[in-house]
C-alpha cells in the first residue's frame, strides 16, 4: 500500500471514528436532555442516553475494525500471490 492509500485510509477511517462517536451521542443525547427538561428528572435519561450511545459508537467501531482488517488481509494474501521480496515486506511493514 502506496503513503497516499495510508493516508486516504487513516483520515477516512479517523473521520468516521469521530462521527460514530459524535453521531450517536447527539442522536440519544438531545432528546434525553430536552426530555429530560420535560419530565423534571435531570441527569437520569441522559445518563441512559450516553449508555447507549457508547453501546453503539462500540458497535459501529467494531464492524469498521473488522472491515479494514478484512481488507488488509485480503490486499496481503493477493500480494503473497505475486509472489516477491517487494510482497513480503510491505505485509511486514504493516504488521509494525
Amino acid at each position: 500500500m502506496d503513503k497516499q492509500s495510508m493516508r486516504d485510509l487513516i483520515l477516512s477511517s479517523a473521520t468516521y471514528s469521530l462521527s460514530s462517536i459524535i453521531g450517536p451521542l447527539l442522536l440519544f443525547g438531545v432528546p434525553a436532555y430536552f426530555l429530560d427538561q420535560y419530565f423534571n428528572t435531570k441527569p437520569l435519561l441522559i445518563l441512559i442516553a450516553v449508555f447507549v450511545a457508547f453501546l453503539v459508537t462500540n458497535v459501529l467501531l467494531f464492524k469498521k475494525v473488522n472491515k479494514i482488517n478484512q481488507m488488509i488481509a485480503k490486499e496481503a494474501a493477493a500480494a503473497k500471490a505475486l509472489g516477491g521480496k517487494d510482497s513480503e515486506n510491505q505485509s511486514t511493514d504493516r504488521k509494525l
